[in-house]
């Protein structure tokens, strides 16, 4: 299981490459999580990106990155190097197809040791299913979960599952079937804005999400005492974290929060810190 202290990490996406660590007090934060990697290069999506409202957030950013080789590459090449000196580091891959995943986990094989945990974005829309997650057809996704964990038999996995698709319960059920550690709840959900009279889909994201995300981490953690859970959606400040380690979380993952304001990570990370100490 992850041993970070305090229990507290950046989530995948917001945090991008390492951008947000020179905002950062390192000593509050316990993992930063590298935006997701997929099998091929992706532009992003055109503007619009991003429309925010009291409570939330919807963004189409379209996981724009570099694509695995060019991110190996730089990995290689020493760009990543400020952010494993001073913070232990979770990669994030994804792709279009349950087959992206399983070339992703062999190309990656040599590298794995580089990361204290290796997150698989489950809940990345499959090309090949209208967009619908990748985990639509169970049957094929447990066979690429236990692909993945044949192919990094001692990495420390965790699948990141999203609510589009599937019960969470029965999700997590096949991701522990298949011997992996870990469970990112939850992704964005799908939704929508309207600009300039036209309907533009996007992921939702931020407070109104913390229900959800309670209910999901809870009835993981009543069934399966012995996954990790992190918890990820709607958490903005030490209240939302503290439920969500009642609900059963963990460790606390933190995402449209820092776009508010990059200091909730150090408010955060010193509650959990205390909280570790006075149980």
């Amino acid at each position: 299981m992850l041993k970070i202290t305090p229990p507290l990490i950046i989530a995948s996406g917001v945090g991008g490459m390492g951008e947000y660590l020179s905002l950062i007090n390192k000593r509050y934060l316990g993992a930063y999580t590298l935006k997701t990697v997929t099998f091929k290069e992706k532009k992003g999506n055109l503007p619009p990106r991003m429309r925010s409202g009291d409570f939330y957030l919807l963004n189409r950013i379209g996981l724009e990155n570099p694509g695995i080789d060019a991110f190996l590459q730089k990995l290689n090449d020493g760009e990543y190097d400020e952010i494993f000196s001073n913070t232990s580091v979770i990669a994030s891959f994804g792709g279009d197809t349950l087959e992206e995943y399983i070339k992703i986990a062999e190309i990656i094989k040599p590298y794995v040791e580089r990361f204290i945990a290796v997150e698989f974005n489950f809940s990345c829309p499959n090309v090949t299913q209208g967009g619908l997650s990748t985990m639509t057809k169970r049957e094929a996704w447990m066979q690429t979960l236990l692909r993945i964990r044949k192919i990094l038999p001692d990495t420390l996995l965790s699948a990141k599952i999203g609510i589009e698709g599937c019960f969470v319960e029965k999700a997590v059920a096949d991701v522990r079937k298949s011997g992996w550690n870990c469970v990112t709840l939850l992704n964005t959900v799908r939704g929508l804005f309207i600009e300039n009279g036209h309907p533009i889909a996007g992921g939702l994201s931020g407070p109104i999400m913390k229900p959800i995300t309670l209910r999901a981490v809870y009835e993981t953690k009543k069934l399966f005492k012995d996954i990790y859970v992190i918890a990820s959606g709607g958490i903005m400040d030490e209240k939302d974290a503290e439920e969500m380690l009642i609900a059963g979380a963990d460790a606390i993952s933190l995402g449209t929060a820092l776009f508010k304001d990059p200091h909730v990570v150090e408010r955060i990370g010193r509650y959990l810190l205390k909280r570790s100490e006075n149980p």
